[in-house]
């Protein structure tokens, strides 16, 4: 993979300087034409802020991949990979014009889930999906089961991508540190199609970061929370050389374990209580104050202390999940997201205190 390092290094830094430029034209746009989001009683920013900053991150992301389509061997490897190509384009189209809509005019939750689903589905089509589990030496194919248990993982990460996008650069900040994490896991794996995407990604959410550290002068919307989840959840569970894909809890997964296990937790806490199923149903679509970044905001009364505490715990699921993929400290990484879940317990279910 050698001969791919200086197209890749060219990639990133064009796609941080395309994100970083496309940011202030979108956020110039936005403040000229009324789109920004409103201080409410969910929202931890003071003053209104521009969003749709997730259609710069986009552009950062995919205008740099056409430029380096002009390289020999970036075609030859595309030409590898047109399937896979093929599904992360038309599922992200899906769910860039569902962010797009939902930023813009707003939408409920069916249709969101209906637009999700069906961006999940295209990907599982063409191989994005968990087709065994391997116990104790025994192999275990999943057939329409891991069809099924690959599409909510891709519409669980989105979501939780999206819940986690609830502070001035917390979602940037987790999803850089993520998508480096998978750059590593691919050049373990030999896996270029995803080190190229996956690189695009890093260097999109770089150039955006400027813009969105706080105080945030734009937010990136469900536009940018959407579609980043679901090119995380493809990189989760994408074949490394068309190999099957096991069910496994480690490698690219554990990266993602934090928000996911943030947003399983926060969804049972609002389902549990007295009240009937569908009232219960609804509670757990109901945007509250229960996330991980709200607890820590409160108990520390600093934005700052609350996105490096959360950072830190990303960084150690993260490094669980590079470290997993390697036979010789595959227990080593366990080790590492055990600790990493543990810091994350503790730090949700320490009493809660305001710091005035």
């Amino acid at each position: 993979m050698t001969e791919y390092y200086a197209p890749l290094v060219l990639l990133f830094l064009c796609s941080a300087l395309t994100s970083y430029v496309a940011t202030a034209i979108v956020r110039q746009a936005a403040q000229h034409i009324g789109l920004v989001d409103v201080p409410g009683d969910r929202k931890i920013h003071p003053i209104a802020t521009p969003r749709l900053g997730g259609i710069a991150i986009i552009f950062g992301f995919g205008f740099p991949l056409l430029l380096l389509a002009a390289n020999p061997r970036a075609a030859d490897l595309v030409s590898k990979n047109l399937t896979y190509l093929f599904a992360v384009l038309a599922g992200g189209s899906l769910i860039v014009g569902l962010g797009v809509y939902d930023d813009l005019i707003g939408t409920n939750a069916q249709k969101k889930f209906a637009v999700q689903f069906l961006a999940a589905l295209i990907l599982v089509s063409f191989g994005f999906q968990f087709e065994f589990v391997s116990v104790a030496g025994a192999v275990i194919h999943l057939g329409l089961l891991g069809a099924l248990l690959s599409m909510f993982w891709v519409v669980g990460v989105m979501n939780a991508m999206n819940f986690i996008d609830g502070m001035d650069s917390l979602a940037t900040v987790v999803s850089i540190t993520i998508a480096i994490a998978f750059c590593i896991i691919a050049v373990l794996r030999h896996d270029a199609f995803s080190l190229v995407v996956m690189i695009a990604l890093s260097g999109a959410l770089l150039g955006f970061y400027p813009w969105n550290r706080p105080p945030a002068k734009i937010f990136m919307g469900d536009t940018g929370s959407l579609f980043i989840g679901l090119l995380l959840a493809a990189g989760s569970i994408a074949r490394p050389s068309k190999s099957p894909t096991a069910l496994i809890i480690g490698g690219p997964i554990l990266a993602l374990a934090l928000p996911v296990i943030d947003t399983l937790i926060v969804m049972q806490q609002r389902f549990t209580g007295k009240a009937t199923l569908g009232t219960r149903l609804s509670r757990v679509f109901t945007a509250d104050r229960r996330h991980i970044h709200h607890i820590l905001v409160e108990r520390y009364g600093s934005d700052g202390k609350a996105i490096f505490a959360i950072w830190l715990i990303t960084v150690l699921f993260a490094a669980s999940a590079v470290l997993t993929v390697v036979g010789e400290t595959k227990w080593v990484g366990y080790g590492s997201g055990a600790l990493a879940l543990l810091v994350l317990l503790f730090l949700r279910y320490l009493p809660r205190r305001r710091i005035s």
